[in-house]
């Protein structure tokens, strides 16, 4: 049962999928070396979800899973962490993405995800939104996997307004994979994603996979951080691995928040994880430099164990920052 670690609630709206993990051995031609695959519940919004559920936030999950085995395992995963399903619809046209995770021996991941279009996740239609409320002491998060195609775009849309209009703070992961054709992005799906850039309060991303592709032009991650920020009138907060977070407010000078030396296993998620962290301290009212300390917190929690769902209790958050001896 979920507990309340601040005085809102966390709202999702986003993506919800299966994983597929396949590891692989150094030796791939010794089939005894093989593991087994493992089947989880995934999707970045949904991942996000559940890592704030175990950190004791109230936590309500907004989307649609596939009419078939894949949909039903992660609608069960999601109620039995205790988050509020009840505008969890399911498609009758469309099937549960399967996201394959392959997973090499330092535990970096190469992710491919079927289909690539007409997910059920993308099938959220207006009435799970219908009398939805939100207050200033809400959270709205969300992720840019989510403005491919409608209806789904079209109710990120409405949610961030919807935010905005209540004074609930939001926040938007640029998660750009599934938006981009021939490793670009086309533009409409550019347009759409500046406007909901434009919307949030907070827009996460990562400086590999997504940052160049907004700010192009720019090599250093500390200024393209910046002007994503200026250009989006928001807060940025762009991840670069082991060098920790770029930080700007509305175009300030990017800051760099380092992140925790731990030993990794997996990376599936960790983006996923650092949300979660980072909502949760929000919810709490920290401060900036305090949420992004425990994003890389329970991001760094999670990278040291399989899957994409192997996030943090909060104990064990609390343990581990109590550890860190650095200066805040």
């Amino acid at each position: 049962m979920n507990r309340k670690t601040g005085p809102g609630r966390a709202i999702l709206v986003g993506d919800i999928c299966a994983d597929l993990i396949i590891r692989v051995p150094e030796e791939t031609g010794n089939a005894r070396q093989q593991p087994e695959p493992e089947v989880h519940g995934g999707g970045a919004v949904a991942n996000t979800a559940v890592a704030l559920a175990r950190l004791g936030v109230d936590t309500q999950f907004i989307g649609t899973v596939g009419n078939e085995l894949f949909g039903e395992q992660a609608r069960r995963e999601l109620e039995m962490e205790g988050i509020d399903i009840s505008r969890l619809g399911v498609s009758r046209r469309w099937p549960t993405m399967l996201v394959i995770g392959l997973i090499d021996s330092t535990g970096q991941r190469t992710v491919l995800g079927w289909p690539n279009r007409n997910q059920a996740f993308s099938d959220l239609h207006a009435d799970q939104l219908a009398d939805l409320e939100l207050s200033p002491r809400d959270w709205l998060h969300t992720s840019g996997g989510c403005l491919v195609q409608s209806p789904l775009r079209a109710a990120i849309h409405k949610t961030l307004d919807l935010a905005r209009g209540s004074g609930a703070k939001s926040s938007f992961d640029l998660n750009l994979r599934l938006g981009l054709e021939g490793g670009r992005m086309p533009s409409d799906y550019r347009d759409t994603v500046w406007e909901a850039i434009r919307k949030a309060d907070f827009v996460l991303g990562s400086v590999d996979e997504e940052l160049f592709h907004l700010v192009p032009d720019e090599s250093d991650m500390r200024v393209a951080t910046a002007r994503l920020a200026l250009q989006g009138k928001c807060v940025a907060i762009m991840r670069e691995g082991a060098v920790g977070a770029h930080v700007s407010e509305f175009g300030a000078p990017a800051v760099t928040i380092p992140s925790f030396r731990v030993p990794v296993l997996d990376t599936i998620g960790a983006g996923d994880a650092f949300d979660a962290g980072f909502v949760q301290a929000g919810l709490d009212g920290r401060s900036l430099r305090e949420q992004v300390r425990r994003g890389h917190a329970v991001a760094a929690l999670q990278i040291g164990k399989p899957g994409a769902r192997s996030s943090p209790v909060e104990s064990e958050v609390e343990r581990f920052l109590a550890q860190d001896t650095r200066p805040c």
